[in-house]
């Protein structure tokens, strides 16, 4: 099966394919940014996010989990845990800069006198850090065509990864960012949109996911990339999906595939499998793929690329990312709108941000 590219008005593609120079732009420009030396006192993390935004803390905590010394959390809600004090550092991502979540923790975060820091392309994350005289990355997104949040990846990750690394958090050096470009370039040269489908692995998997229900399976470095290209595919698909990992699912997920008896017609399982998984892990990985198909359900193993943790973490997301791109040209749809969202967030009195 061919699959065109029908619809794409906002060029989502493009941000897709610029992944690679959006890590690049990240890297120089947080290279710049200086953070007083009380932030690399602090002995607690605190990371918020909602959604594409939110998808930073995820991978950081699923990749340097075993390298972080302090407590690093997530946050994906209105309000700081009490726990949060002077010596907690709060880093606040929002790629509009107006996620209501979001500005509430950062103007919480400032109430408690925290160290607190910004990511966004403008609005009140920005302004409220000028005017608090707090650090700030406002990410200039030449390399997002598409001005989408879930699209941002490599802005709002990067940038995360190298002010993380500027407090000693763990270790982020060039030769990382190369590693990840490297890798990126090799998915890529593989599976764009370019290369016919009978050669292109992602194409592949997207005529394999359509009319499926799409659950993801991960473990360890992996966890991240899973939830993030589980998010590119609600918004860009407009197709459910969900992520579990490993060892956990193990433990309650296979007695659920028997009913209801519409499984086997409507669930995939794609396992994200990994040579850097520990062997133990592997091993359960294989042993999940059997008892899936011993209940009459299909799956995909899908084997990152990559040398390093943080390199197979992004190669998963730009394979992921094509592939949600050409699932959604099979339903004929334009990937870059989601009116649902946007929808939910009018009903609430909430601004759209400043791209739409």
């Amino acid at each position: 099966m061919s699959i065109p590219t029908l619809l794409d008005s906002q060029n989502l593609y493009g941000s897709v394919e610029a992944l690679g120079q959006q890590c690049q732009h990240a890297w120089e420009d947080c290279q710049k940014i200086n953070l007083p030396d009380a932030y690399s006192h602090v002995n607690k993390i605190l990371m918020t996010g909602m959604g594409g935004s939110g998808l930073g803390a995820r991978i950081i905590e699923s990749v340097y989990g075993d390298e972080i010394k302090s407590p690093l959390i997530r946050l994906n809600e209105y309000h700081l845990p009490g726990w949060v004090d002077r010596q907690t550092l709060v880093i606040c991502s929002s790629f509009s800069g107006t996620t209501e979540e979001t500005v509430a923790n950062l103007n919480e975060a400032q109430q408690r006198g925290c160290p607190w820091l910004a990511i966004a392309s403008g609005g009140e994350l920005i302004e409220l850090a000028k005017k608090f005289n707090r650090p700030y990355y406002q990410i200039n997104p030449r390399f997002n065509p598409s001005k989408q949040p879930r699209m941002a990846v490599g802005y709002l990750v990067v940038s995360q990864l190298v002010l993380a690394a500027k407090i000693g958090l763990f270790r982020f050096s060039a030769g990382d960012l190369t590693s990840i470009k490297t890798t990126l370039e090799q998915v890529l040269k593989t599976n764009n949109r370019q290369v016919a489908t009978a050669q292109n692995e992602a194409k592949q998997l997207a005529v394999k996911l359509k009319d499926r229900v799409v659950i993801f399976v991960a473990a360890r470095h992996l966890i991240g990339s899973a939830h993030t290209i589980k998010n590119q595919m609600n918004e860009n698909a407009k197709n459910f999906s969900a992520i579990f990992d490993l060892p956990e699912l193990n433990h309650h997920l296979m007695e659920g595939l028997a009913h209801p008896a519409a499984n086997a017609q409507n669930l995939f399982f794609v396992l994200l499998d990994s040579p850097l998984y520990e062997p133990r892990i592997r091993q359960r990985l294989k042993i999940t793929e059997t008892v899936i198909r011993k209940n009459q359900v299909d799956s995909y193993t899908l084997m990152a690329q990559g040398e390093s943790e943080i390199a197979q973490a992004f190669g998963v997301i730009q394979f992921g990312s094509l592939v949600n791109f050409y699932l959604s040209q099979l339903y004929e749809l334009d990937p870059s709108p989601i009116p649902w969202v946007d929808y939910f967030k009018v009903q609430l009195g909430q601004s759209l941000g400043q791209w739409k």
